[in-house]
């Protein structure tokens, strides 16, 4: 009986086999040793430890079942290149939910291949210590393969949360969603999505909605207008105080005011958004379809004074902006002039902005440093001791700053909280199916140029404003002449430059005029670089 059990445990085993067999059954370090090294060997690859025990078989399925999915995923990955593969399944969250059922069931199933190999390759009377010893490891081994699991699906979690409120269909500034589908822009052509759309222009908003102010201000209005071949971008930066604003004919506002938003420096470019709200609430039939109608008039009024067609908006808290600055680690910037930080501000006789000599502040100094989330928000805020065309220029640059210095360790890192100030703070009215080709897009644009040109005081006039001007100067922006080529040098007469002497050195400093026109931001279509730093 004794014989006839032990052949069929041990089938036709050869007998060394049957003597290795035999030698796990008695105490001692040996026996031990081995099952701490099966067993640490299927932590490495689910099931390995196993075939080195009677349950060689299951081990071989397991092993080969692991072998498969990372084959399947990695040629899949190297096919698709590795950004690619990211990119699309960080934009589906379909994917990213079965992802996460599928790396829980595969943990589970990794640490019951561990357990199994430590039952199964422990000797059979091992002493209390042995016991106690392989047990704890096989613990400690379990949690090794767990805690990544648990890592992965917490970032997954994060994310799929911060896309579905990011992506909340006909979201507003202060949270609440509707039916409206948001309307794709981009082609059915999956080789060449942006076939038909060379140019691609985002809205930008940002949201002054505070609990003191009434409605929502949109004090930051940037049109980002992107080559989708080049990824190369121009920032347009619109003033809030911009007056006598065109209103489009099929807008409801028309019927309100007329052709031109005209009742002094009452009626402002940023305050568009709440005359459309409280149109909206004394005539709802006239939006009977928008469920934004602040979000609409916004974009299409400035579609017009631009002369281009804005494709989609992204509107960004102001305020949680700082908890996005916080979750990357700060952001670096040229700070370029003095600038407040915190205290109480009033408004004088004269009308002109001031800030209360005994509230609480800082100063924040000129110069190259790394600003957390309030000290950002302040530097782009402030107009207390400069003005807003100075602020605007602030903008543009923390905007091109934080695109630039988003890099993949630090998401990797930090992504939980960086998601979830995304997902806080953060609405747009792109579709959910185009995010995969919107992330590619974005990786363009940090590889590309980024002009800006702002609409100031030193280009327009803000108070009558000349539109026509202001259309050319953009359409100037996005089309800019090819430049001239250069004629040969035996066509013109010139000489080629003398070579420099190194012996020969100047003391005379540059003139203050000089220094003066180098440092000084100007108003024309320039590089963001050039003017930020």
């Amino acid at each position: 009986m004794t014989d006839s059990r032990g052949s069929s445990d041990r089938g036709s085993d050869a007998p060394e086999s049957r003597s290795q067999w035999l030698a796990e059954q008695q105490p001692g370090s040996e026996g031990v040793g081995r099952a701490a090294g099966l067993t640490t060997l299927s932590a490495l690859l689910p099931g390995a430890g196993l075939l080195g025990t009677p349950r060689r078989r299951l081990g071989a399925v397991l092993v080969g079942l692991a072998v498969l999915t990372v084959v399947v995923v990695g040629g899949y990955a190297l096919t698709n290149g590795l950004t690619t593969t990211a990119l699309q399944t960080a934009a589906d969250t379909g994917r990213l939910r079965a992802i996460a059922v599928l790396l829980v069931l595969g943990t589970l199933v990794w640490i019951a291949a561990i357990a199994l190999t430590a039952l199964s390759a422990a000797p059979r009377r091992p002493t209390t210590g042995q016991r106690t010893a392989l047990s704890a490891l096989t613990a400690v081994l379990c949690l090794a393969v767990t805690a990544p699991a648990l890592l992965g699906v917490r970032y997954i979690d994060a994310h799929v949360d911060a896309v579905d409120k990011v992506f909340d269909t006909g979201g507003t500034v202060g949270g609440g969603s509707s039916e409206a589908t948001p309307t794709s822009v981009i082609g059915s052509d999956p080789d060449d999505p942006w076939k038909d759309l060379p140019r691609v222009n985002v809205l930008l908003l940002g949201s002054d909605a505070a609990e003191a102010r009434e409605g929502t201000r949109t004090d930051t209005m940037i049109v980002a207008s992107i080559d989708t071949r080049t990824g190369d971008s121009v920032l347009f930066s619109i003033p809030r105080n911009l007056q006598n604003i065109p209103i489009p004919r099929d807008n409801p506002l028309h019927e309100v005011y007329g052709p031109v938003y005209d009742c002094g420096d009452q009626c402002l470019m940023n305050s568009i958004w709440t005359e459309a709200e409280a149109a909206a609430e004394e005539h709802p039939e006239w939006y009977a379809d928008d469920p934004n109608p602040g979000q609409t008039a916004t974009r299409e009024v400035l579609s017009g004074i631009l002369g281009i067609p804005i494709h989609h908006t992204v509107i960004v808290n102001m305020k949680g902006f700082a908890d996005l600055v916080d979750a990357m680690g700060g952001v670096l910037v040229n700070v370029q002039e003095r600038i407040p930080i915190g205290g109480v501000t009033y408004t004088d006789a004269n009308g002109t902005l001031q800030l209360d000599p005994n509230s609480d502040y800082e100063w924040l100094e000129p110069g190259s440093q790394r600003l957390d989330g309030p000290q950002a928000l302040a530097y782009s805020r402030s107009r207390v001791t400069s003005d807003d065309f100075s602020r605007m220029r602030r903008q543009r640059c923390m905007v091109a700053a934080v695109v630039d210095q988003v890099n993949p360790m630090t998401m990797l890192q930090r992504y939980p909280q960086i998601i979830s100030a995304v997902g806080d703070n953060v609405l747009t009215d792109l579709p959910q199916d185009d995010l995969d080709e919107w992330a590619a897009l974005v990786l363009e644009v940090q590889g590309g140029t980024m002009s800006s040109l702002p609409f100031t005081g030193a280009n327009i006039d803000t108070v009558d404003p000349d539109y026509s001007q202001i259309r050319y100067l953009v359409y100037e922006a996005l089309n800019p002449p090819p430049p001239a080529p250069e004629p040969p040098a035996e066509e013109t007469g010139a000489t080629a430059a003398p070579e420099p002497d190194d012996t020969e050195t100047t003391t005379e400093p540059p003139s203050d005029d000089a220094a003066a026109t180098t440092e000084e931001p100007t108003d024309e279509l320039e590089d963001v670089g050039a003017v930020c730093d």
